[in-house]
C-alpha cells in the first residue's frame, strides 16, 4: 500500500525540474505576447508616423503653392497699379501742358482765373475717379493675394480636424 501511495503522490506533485519547465515555458509564452505586442504598437506607430508625415509634406506643398500664387497675385496686381499710375501721369502732365498752353494765352485776369477754375475742377474730378479705380484695383489685388492662403488655411485646419479623430 505504501507504494501505491507513493506513486500517487508523485503523479500529483510535479517534480521540481517538471515545475521548473513549466514556469520556463510559461515565461517564454508571456516573453513572446509581450515582444509581440510591442511589435505590433512599434509597427502601428510607425505607419502612424509615416501617415503624419506624408500629411505634413502636403501641408507643406499646399503652403508653398499657396505663397506662391499669392505673389504672382501681388506681382501681377501691382505691375496693374504702376501701368495705371504711369498712364494716369503721363494723361495729367498732357493735360497740364494743354492748359498752361492755354492759360499762356488768357488776355485778361478774369479769363485766366475762369481757365484756371475749369482746370483745377476738371483735374479734381478726374484724380477723384482715377483714385476710385486705383482703390478698386487694390481691392481686387488683395483679394487674389489671400484667397490662396485663405484656402490653404481651410484645408489645413479641416486636416487638423481629420488628424484628431
Amino acid at each position: 500500500m505504501s507504494n501505491t501511495t507513493k506513486k500517487t503522490a508523485d503523479s500529483v506533485t510535479p517534480s521540481p525540474a517538471a515545475l521548473m519547465t513549466a514556469q520556463t515555458e510559461q515565461a517564454i509564452t508571456m516573453a513572446k505576447a509581450s515582444f509581440e505586442q510591442i511589435a505590433t504598437k512599434s509597427r502601428e506607430a510607425m505607419e502612424q508616423s509615416m501617415k503624419t508625415v506624408g500629411v505634413v509634406t502636403e501641408m507643406t506643398r499646399g503652403n508653398v503653392d499657396a505663397l506662391l500664387e499669392s505673389s504672382r497675385a501681388a506681382a501681377g496686381g501691382m505691375q496693374t497699379i504702376a501701368q495705371e499710375v504711369a498712364d494716369y501721369s503721363k494723361q495729367t502732365f498732357e493735360r497740364t501742358t494743354t492748359a498752361g498752353r492755354t492759360m499762356a494765352l488768357a488776355r485778361t485776369a478774369p479769363e485766366l482765373i475762369q481757365l484756371q477754375s475749369e482746370f483745377a475742377r476738371t483735374e479734381f474730378t478726374t484724380a477723384i475717379a482715377e483714385y476710385s479705380k486705383l482703390s478698386q484695383t487694390m481691392f481686387q489685388t488683395m483679394t487674389a493675394m489671400f484667397e490662396p492662403l485663405q484656402k490653404q488655411a481651410i484645408t489645413a485646419a479641416q486636416i487638423k480636424d481629420l488628424m484628431k479623430e
